[in-house]
């Protein structure tokens, strides 16, 4: 599942980018840019930065799906903050994700016990509420997320924000078993993944799906104004990764 901000590095090739990625993704992950990305490292905060840089914001995130629906079947979750959602009208956010074609929705600020209002509008409109889960949820925590969740478990797989790492954590290999044997959703891993070794030890230990943000976001970084050489590193990118 790669990670993508809206609007990054500008919308016209954001654009080029999705298509690019949904050609070998099994579903997509969007950002609505945020100012202050609390759960994002640098790389991705910088994402953000220059996606806000070029005007995008809520109303035109959601034309950015409907665009990306355009060309794209595969599922689409959101990533966005709950300042955003709450600022827009809870109901109206739902179902305006609804009417662009979003399917999940994550809030990485929103603690699961003040979740209800948001999980009723998601239900109401037939989107799946995402949460995430940490090495330091505890199993009664657990329980309460499991209530709510839906679509699948975003499982955070280092201790900090967003970034590349070199190395798999192994606490979440004992995390991933932890959740194994109290729920049937699918578990997806994010959080540092961006190297084929991550990738084969996931697989190996039975996860359902990754997640590549920074890695992907990365690529587009280092080769800003040069459109045709980043569509073509981010393929050879994907591909690297491996299915």
């Amino acid at each position: 599942m790669p990670f993508i901000v809206a609007g990054d590095p500008n919308l016209k090739m954001s654009l080029e980018i999705a298509r690019t990625l949904t050609k070998s993704a099994d579903l997509l992950e969007i950002g609505f840019p945020y100012s202050d990305p609390l759960a994002d490292g640098p790389t991705i905060q910088a994402a953000n930065q220059r996606a806000l840089r070029t005007d995008m914001n809520t109303d035109r995130v959601f034309e950015f799906v409907r665009r990306v629906r355009r060309f794209s079947e595969i599922p689409i979750t959101v990533l966005v903050y709950t300042n955003l959602v709450y600022q827009r009208g809870i109901d109206k956010f739902y179902r305006d994700s609804k009417r662009a074609g979003v399917d999940g929705v994550l809030m990485p600020d929103l603690p699961v016990e003040e979740s209800m209002p948001y999980v009723a509008a998601a239900k109401k409109v037939g989107i799946d509420q995402i949460f995430l889960v940490t090495q330091t949820t505890r199993n009664e925590r657990l329980k309460k997320i499991l209530q709510y969740a839906r679509g699948y478990l975003y499982l955070v797989a280092v201790l900090g924000v967003t970034g590349e790492r070199n190395e798999l954590d192994p606490e979440v290999l004992s995390l991933m078993q932890r959740v194994r044997e109290t729920t049937k959703l699918p578990i997806a891993v994010g959080f540092g993944i961006s190297r084929r070794s991550q990738v084969q030890a996931l697989e190996k230990a039975g996860v359902d799906g990754y997640i590549v943000g920074s890695g992907l976001i990365k690529v587009v970084e280092k080769n800003l104004g040069h459109n045709k050489r980043l569509l073509e590193e981010l393929s050879r990118y994907v591909e690297m990764l491996g299915p």
